[in-house]
């Protein structure tokens, strides 16, 4: 946010004046100076005595009517402030901390009305209080923009009075007196007023598409999408705390003020659970991927692409009150558990992003695929998890992998064999294969990488073929000496690493890839180890054994020496820190 320009400083007549006091914590009071947070705590702090003050009062028009009267006055008394600050001083660095204060007070006001609604003689009162707050609130705003002259398009201006009115019109909707109805249906209907206001909050996307130049010459050194972006996020943050109180008052536990041997308190065992807010999280995403893609700004697009499965936390967070917990298997019984909802309105935002080509969408439809896999409708945690289902393994992976021959990207078909093979791995179980499911799901991936690293040529594709011919030799010692190979004859294992070597050469040659001729020759060792040992048994009944050793000891250094000579012929794929080696016709160095 911009702030008030600072006055120019005036040249000194030389350089010997005498230097300003130093202030303790110069660096702190400046902070203090600058945000002025006293605005926030005077507010605060008149809310907290009002509500404190009220709390202590018995339920009546009179004493509703004088918290509101209370709080109108004081929210009159910010908007001349504001009014006043930014006409004469221009100081809009703390106009904006009052415009922000002022949207909590016309909350605070819409609240002020709700426990009149549960008694049967005061709902009268607390309509009218209910229809001046709104007046009263939406003549202060738009004083305040034309004192102030802020000019607010009507593209934002229509959503903010209508979702004022939201604030205002809840408790008479919600009122039993008024509109009578029976208890499941009510909690219903409180479970959808963050809905409500998510779709309100839906209703700027067409101003957000106008971008920079819809809300040009607004009148304040605020710029696009900041200004007037932050109001709506206060906007949201007070539909969370509305949507809260409302559960409190309207909610079947009774009133909210109850009872107790220490006096009146508040009862906080309400249906609420967070994972009503989900679909107002869900709107500003995707109010901030409008933004994104208006602005052009990459950062913000992934920013909101990584955040979004953060929805699943407010989906798995619950409370310790047995009322809460109770509708929620109400809506897990009618609906789905809250946890496999976000998951699906994930994939589908993460769809629609992914069809807009937004980076690290299509990574995020996939995740969620593959969660709902072990998510189904009864799923409220981690030890409620279902069962995986294949069938969403083959799709994500079929869909990955065409995806990624027709980018040309090894990454999403290497990522799609995996989840292709995940799925062939656990459906094996279930068949004749059962006892070779671990051998059946590495091979199947290896020749998978291995098609993808051999006919693909970006870095991903070098590091696939690299990691299949190190995969080789480790098969292969596997397969030699492991234990769980132990029961197949030898024959068969000689063959299946004979058929690797084979395989290896072949890739080299016509590839011409060091890595697989390195496979080669790790197995070449392999076997001329295996034969050296076959050897050294039967010729120690003949030659006594240090002979042998002293042998075996020699040829371990020739083959050093040929793989120390293969690596200054390039032959090898690895490089070693090693000197280099001068030439034959190079001039000897000085220390020679």
């Amino acid at each position: 946010m911009s702030t008030s320009p600072s006055a120019p400083e005036t040249p000194r007549s030389d350089d010997s004046s005498p230097s300003p006091t130093p202030v303790a914590n110069p660096s702190f009071l400046r902070y203090v100076y600058n945000h002025n947070p006293f605005y926030v705590i005077s507010a605060f702090l008149m809310i907290y005595a009002v509500r404190s003050g009220y709390g202590k009062l018995e339920i009546g028009s009179i004493n509703t009517w004088i918290m509101m009267g209370v709080l109108a006055t004081y929210t009159l008394l910010l908007s001349g402030i504001v009014v006043l600050i930014v006409r004469k001083g221009k100081v809009w660095e703390d106009a904006r901390s009052i415009l922000v204060l002022l949207q909590f007070l016309f909350f605070a006001v819409s609240v002020s009305a709700d426990d009149l609604f549960n008694t049967s003689v005061s709902y009268a009162a607390g309509t009218g209080l209910l229809f001046g707050g709104f007046l009263f609130s939406a003549l202060v705003s738009e004083a305040v923009l034309k004192g102030a002259g802020i000019r607010l398009a009507l593209g934002y201006r229509i959503p903010y009075h209508v979702m004022l009115a939201l604030f205002y019109f809840a408790p008479w909707w919600y009122a039993p007196e008024i509109h009578p109805r029976d208890p499941v249906v009510l909690e219903w209907s409180l479970l959808a007023f963050p809905a409500l206001a998510a779709m309100l909050m839906l209703a700027l996307i067409p101003a957000i598409r106008g971008g920079e130049r819809y809300n040009a010459d607004n009148g304040t050194p605020w710029p696009w999408p900041w200004f007037p972006g932050i109001g709506f996020g206060v906007f949201a943050a007070i539909v969370a705390f509305r949507s809260y109180a409302l559960c409190m008052t309207f909610g079947p536990t009774g009133p909210i003020w109850r009872q107790s041997s220490s006096g009146l308190s508040i009862n906080f065992d309400t249906i609420w659970g967070p994972y009503f807010l989900v679909p107002l999280a869900l709107a500003c995403l995707a109010l901030l991927v409008e933004i994104g893609l208006v602005t052009r700004n990459k950062n913000l697009l992934r920013g909101v692409m990584l955040a979004a499965p953060a929805l699943l936390i407010l989906a798995l967070l619950q409370t310790n009150g047995g009322v809460q917990h109770r509708f929620m298997l109400t809506v897990m019984h009618a609906l789905g558990s809250p946890l496999w909802l976000t998951a699906w309105s994930l994939f589908g935002f993460y769809a629609v992003a992914w069809y807009r080509r937004i980076p690290l969408a299509g990574a995020g439809a996939v995740t969620m695929i593959l969660l709902l896999s072990v998510v189904g409708p009864s799923t409220i945690s981690g030890r409620t998890m279902t069962a995986p289902q294949p069938w969403l393994f083959a799709v994500v992976g079929s869909v990955l992998i065409v995806r990624g021959i027709v980018k040309r990207s090894s990454f999403a078909c290497s990522m799609g064999a995996v989840v292709a093979v995940y799925g062939v791995w656990y459906v094996l179980p279930q068949t004749a294969f059962a006892g070779y499911r671990n051998t059946i799901g590495f091979h199947t991936l290896w020749l998978a990488w291995l098609a993808i690293g051999l006919t693909m040529r970006d870095e991903f594709a070098n590091l696939i073929r690299a990691a299949t011919a190190l995969a080789i030799p480790i098969s292969a010692l596997a397969a030699l000496v492991g234990s769980a190979s132990a029961e197949i004859p030898l024959t068969w294992r000689v063959t299946y690493v004979g058929g690797f070597a084979i395989v290896s050469l072949v890739i080299a040659r016509i590839w011409r890839d060091r890595w697989f001729f390195t496979a080669f020759s790790i197995l070449l060792l392999f076997g001329l180890y295996g034969g050296a040992a076959v050897a050294f048994r039967s010729a120690a009944t003949v030659v006594n054994r240090a002979t042998l050793t002293a042998s075996l000891w020699s040829l371990a250094a020739l083959i050093i020496a040929f793989m120390i000579s293969a690596h200054k012929a390039n032959w090898l794929p690895m490089r070693v820190a090693l000197p280099p080696q001068p030439k034959d016709d190079d001039p000897p160095s000085i220390a020679e």
